[in-house]
């Protein structure tokens, strides 16, 4: 058991040891409809084995345009898995729904370190799903106004329901009643029939009399309220066409800030493509001429060691060559002093020889009267031994 848990510990150790820190950055613009979503939530999470949770790279909230940002790092042993995470209701709207949006980042935007070295930009990012109940939605957007145009807002609704409203407060001592609608109600109560007496007929034709001016009257007073209320819906109209319009322009600046921006990222990247390219040209030249200089280093090396072995091959020869020549002159040498030796030899014996010979001689010497006499040899000169004298000339003494 103590064996398995060493092994854990050295194990998690290595883990430790081995991991690298290494970093992501991620740019998009959110949208659902083909509008902006500002506010949208996003985050930035590690995908995990099985066994363990995704971890939480970062997170952040899309500004007022829709575009978010969103940066993490964290540290592992093994190239990390990032992915973009965004929980939504875009095509669920009113119906308590959310759905989940997610995309893998490309591997080659993962640079070591606690800072990524380039930022990855997704674009824009459409929310609403092709299979989704809810494609096309109005959103309510509610204007805070002023109390002015709030009162102006709400003179249509008092004049149509003004009579009600007067009737409803001052006339009727209950005012908990029923709204109109646009059907006029139906009462099935049956009211009672008064029959008019003769005395009273005059007072009645005098009443129908003042009820006629009083509905003339009433009339006009409708007319001119009926008039002022179309002037007001029409200002109202204009006004929300001008807001409208004022609107739809801001949109349109905004548009065309975004696409502005968007050209200007675009050039910026393109910029940034190109520079990497270009240092991407130059490492490679700058490798090339690493590789070619190699080349003509380990060319030169070899050349040195061929040289050299061509130059040791040579001394060799040479060496040889020069104990050849020394064992040729020793035994040159040691010929001519067995040579010599074989000479001193022979000289020796020959002066041997010949003191033997003058020892004889000179005993002769002393008995032979002819002696003295001289004997010309073929060379003309004059020999006196006894030896030439016998050779070469014949010998007087000897005649008889």
């Amino acid at each position: 058991m103590p064996t398995v848990l060493q092994l854990f510990l050295v194990s998690l150790q290595a883990s430790i040891v081995a991991s690298v820190q290494q970093a992501v950055t991620v740019k998009g613009i959110v949208n659902c409809r083909g509008h902006r979503q500002p506010g949208t939530f996003v985050q930035l999470y590690d995908e995990d084995s099985l066994f363990d949770s995704d971890d939480l790279l970062g997170s952040v909230v899309a500004d007022h345009r829709g575009v978010f940002c969103v940066k993490g790092h964290t540290e592992e042993f093994t190239t990390i898995e990032p992915y973009i995470f965004i929980e939504h209701n875009c095509g669920y709207e009113g119906l308590n729904e959310k759905r989940i949006f997610s995309k893998t980042i490309p591997v080659e935007y993962i640079t070591e370190g606690s800072k990524a070295k380039h930022v990855y930009h997704m674009g824009d990012i459409e929310l609403l799903a092709a299979d989704a109940p809810v494609q096309k939605y109005e959103k309510r957007i509610y204007i805070e106004t002023n109390i002015d145009e709030r009162i102006r807002q709400c003179i249509p609704v008092y004049v149509q329901y003004k009579k009600f409203y007067e009737k409803t407060i001052f006339e009727s001592k209950i005012h908990e009643t029923i709204l109109p609608t646009d059907e006029e109600p139906v009462d099935d109560t049956e009211e009672p029939v008064i029959e008019p007496t003769e005395g009273d007929e005059e007072i009645i034709q005098a009443t129908t009399g003042e009820s006629l001016q009083e509905l003339e009257e009433e009339k006009h007073e409708l007319a001119e309220e009926e008039r002022k209320v179309a002037e007001e819906r029409i200002r109202l109209e204009e006004e929300k066409r001008k807001l409208d319009e004022i609107r739809r322009l801001e949109e349109e600046t905004l548009r065309l800030e975004e696409i502005r921006r968007l050209e200007e990222e675009k050039q910026r990247i393109e910029e940034i493509r190109r520079k990497e390219e270009e240092q991407q040209k130059i490492e490679l030249e700058r490798r090339e001429e690493e590789r070619r200089l190699e080349v003509e280093r380990r060319a030169d090396e070899e050349r040195k060691r061929e040289e050299e072995a061509r130059l040791q091959e040579q001394r060799r020869k040479e060496q040889e060559e020069e104990h050849k020549r020394r064992l040729e002159e020793y035994h040159r040498r040691e010929q001519e002093r067995q040579e010599a030796l074989r000479k001193r030899d022979e000289e020796i014996k020959k002066r041997e020889e010949e003191e033997k010979t003058r020892t004889s001689v000179e005993k002769v010497e002393k008995n032979d009267p002819c002696i003295h006499y001289p004997v010309i040899t073929q060379t003309h000169s004059i020999s006196r031994s006894v030896e030439t004298r016998h050779e070469y000339v014949e010998d007087p003494c000897l005649r008889k």
